[in-house]
């Protein structure tokens, strides 16, 4: 609602500055627009790029549905402002509408929209089920403005299930039969793929899991009358995730799904596959259907896997002068994983990810197995500029020395689970332009220190280091004056998740060279006041840029000392952020209070809200979801 009053205020405004002026003054902008212009008068184009700007904003929240909530209700306000702006913006509502599972009355509220859109036969064929159709009265005679199944272009179909059983057994209804949940999800099913028949969704994404097992399994069959899938034959981004593992029991259910996407779809951009096999050799018709699927696609840019076969790797090599990004969980042939890797054109970003079962990754490997296929890593090179390596195995250490020795001076940004002093030594030698760094390993104080020996090489911007708790405690106080004096002067942004104490996290602001402007501590191992006024104090510093310092508040601050204030772990973020601001005062007040009073007041006026404070999310190693910008929902209390 803040942005719809701040639209319409400066909508006036202009309004204002364009009213037709004296005659004294000749240069008035109103002798070349003699009309006023109004917030209705805004072009259509603007008002699009100003509601896409606010489904964007960029998450201020640790809490995903939260963010979600806003941007909706947002939205929702913006829409009640005229018609033109509900015609803008009530697509952008219901381009995504399972995006989460909604609260009771927000969910019920979209499952009866969409019963709108039943037949009478099938309306009726739910009230004999003694289903409560409409929470409100009349709902059922009023005037359908849009068609709302038409507007759906990204679909969640696990989330679609829950909503609908959560309707069904939760509220408004308080049915404990599974049969009528699995009734009302094939009558919705059939409108929502009947009614993008035409225009098709742009994103499909399939997700199982194993809490809703009891509620069965529906084909794709089922929900779609008369086989018609034209509702796929746009699908530009797939993602597929079963956490079962294929059986003779469920090997229909995976074989009907893939044949429906080989048979409809051949343009898809970007394929998420997340199918597991008893054994690697059992049930071929999946790594067949799979491979199918992969050769169907004109242009494959974004594929993550989470097995490949001989089979399935000879159908990537279709698309490798059109792949960007490849994330590839477990190892079964490393030859032909390095292979493929060196043939793609374009590949700018490369993942890799130990599998579930660390026994089904194959490490057999030699350097002669390169001369096979292609010439040695230190003729290849590679454009990767991202690598992700998410292997803590000490076996998997060739393999990522191999890829850094290709991607040489190409590589921008390493995270890495696995670091060793072989693995050290070639980054500092063939990697030395790498400007973000994301390490989480336990080191031995030996292999810390060869760290901080190599630091200072990369234009580092970026520096996330992850060490257990027990380990850094041995060394860590000992080595801050080296942690200081070995981080890049271009570091903008560090991310500790290590034991620091205030005195030390003081040594490293201050002896530092760079001038910090994002400070993460994940581990704040004493009470977080005292963390406060050494912040405060070094926001004094003249030419800091210290603008965003973020805590991890997720574990309790019960027994911290010298508490002021109540657990905060039950309280929202906003709570949390006015809580933390509060202690941030007072320890600006506790410094004042050394100063004298002339000082005093030059601080107060130019130092009162030095930098911001929020929550530090868990980084992640991995690029998957900022490819295909995937949330699921938290549906705990089912």
């Amino acid at each position: 609602m803040r942005i719809v009053t701040e639209i319409k205020r400066k909508s006036k405004i202009f309004r204002n500055s364009l009213r037709i002026s004296g005659s004294k003054d000749k240069r008035s902008i109103s002798n070349y627009i003699p009309n006023l212009i109004t917030i209705q008068d805004i072009p259509i184009d603007c008002l699009e790029r100003i509601f896409s700007h606010i489904t964007n904003i960029p998450e201020e929240n640790s809490n995903d549905i939260l963010n979600y909530n806003i941007k909706i209700s947002t939205l929702f306000n913006c829409a009640r402002v005229n018609k033109l702006w509900s015609a803008l913006v009530i697509p952008k509502l219901w381009r995504r509408p399972f995006h989460f599972v909604l609260s009771d009355e927000q969910n019920c509220t979209l499952i009866s929209t969409l019963i709108l859109f039943l037949s009478e036969q099938d309306k009726n064929v739910l009230i004999d089920q003694q289903l409560k159709l409409f929470e409100t009265k009349n709902i059922n005679d009023r005037i359908i403005k849009f068609n709302y199944p038409q507007l759906i272009k990204l679909f969640d179909y696990d989330n679609f299930i829950k909503s609908v059983h959560r309707w069904v057994v939760r509220y408004p209804n308080t049915c404990t039969e599974f049969e009528k949940s699995r009734l009302v999800t094939q009558l919705l099913g059939k409108v929502l793929f009947k009614g993008n028949d035409l225009n098709g969704f742009k994103t499909f994404n399939y997700f199982r899991a194993k809490i809703y097992d009891n509620f069965g399994f529906i084909s794709l069959y089922k929900l779609i009358p008369q086989n018609s899938f034209g509702c796929f034959n746009n699908l530009t981004q797939l993602e597929y995730r079963n956490p079962h593992k294929v059986n003779k029991s469920n090997l229909e259910e995976f074989l009907d799904f893939f044949n429906i996407i080989i048979l409809n779809c051949s343009d898809l951009k970007s394929i998420s596959l997340d199918v597991r096999k008893e054994d690697k050799d059992d049930y071929l018709e999946i790594d067949y259907s799979i491979s199918k699927l992969l050769s169907n696609q004109n242009r494959l840019e974004n594929l993550s896997i989470s097995y490949c076969s001989p089979m399935i790797y000879n159908s990537i090599f279709r698309h490798i002068h059109y792949l960007n990004y490849l994330h590839i969980k477990g190892i079964n042939d490393m030859s032909c994983l390095l292979k493929l890797i060196s043939s793609c054109k374009v590949l700018k970003t490369l993942e890799l990810e130990q599998s579930w079962d660390m026994s089904d990754d194959d490490y057999k490997f030699h350097y002669s197995d390169l001369t096979k296929n292609f010439s040695l890593s230190h003729t290849t090179k590679l454009q990767i500029d991202h690598l992700y390596f998410n292997f803590n195995d000490q076996r998997s250490e060739i393999l990522l020395i191999c890829l850094l020795e290709m991607t040489n001076f190409n590589l921008k940004t390493l995270t890495t689970k696995l670091i060793t002093f072989n693995i050290m030594r070639i980054i500092s030698t063939f990697c030395t332009n790498i400007s973000s760094l994301n390490i989480s390993h336990n080191f031995s104080h030996i292999d810390f220190t060869s760290l901080l020996n190599i630091l200072p090489i990369f234009p580092l911007r970026q520096l996330y280091l992850e060490i257990s708790y027990s380990n850094s405690r041995e060394y860590m106080d000992a080595e801050i004056y080296k942690l200081a004096s070995s981080l890049p002067y271009t570091l903008e942004n560090l991310y500790l998740k290590c034991h620091i104490t205030p005195d030390y996290l003081d040594i490293l602001l201050n002896r530092s060279r760079p001038n910090i402007k994002s400070l993460w501590l994940y581990n704040v191992s004493d009470y977080y006041m005292d963390y406060l006024k050494i912040l405060y104090h070094y926001s004094l510093v003249p030419n800091n840029r210290l603008k965003d310092v973020r805590f991890n508040w997720n574990r309790s601050l019960n027994n911290r000392r010298n508490r002021r204030s109540s657990s905060v772990t039950s309280c929202d973020d906003e709570e949390f952020k006015k809580t933390v601001s509060k202690h941030l005062k007072d320890a600006r007040q506790s410094i004042l209070k050394e100063k004298r009073k002339e000082k005093k007041e030059s601080f107060d006026n130019n130092k009162k809200n030095p930098f911001i404070i929020s929550e530090a999310k868990n980084h992640i190693f991995s690029y998957h979801d900022k490819v295909f910008e995937r949330k699921l929902s938290d549906y705990k209390d089912h």
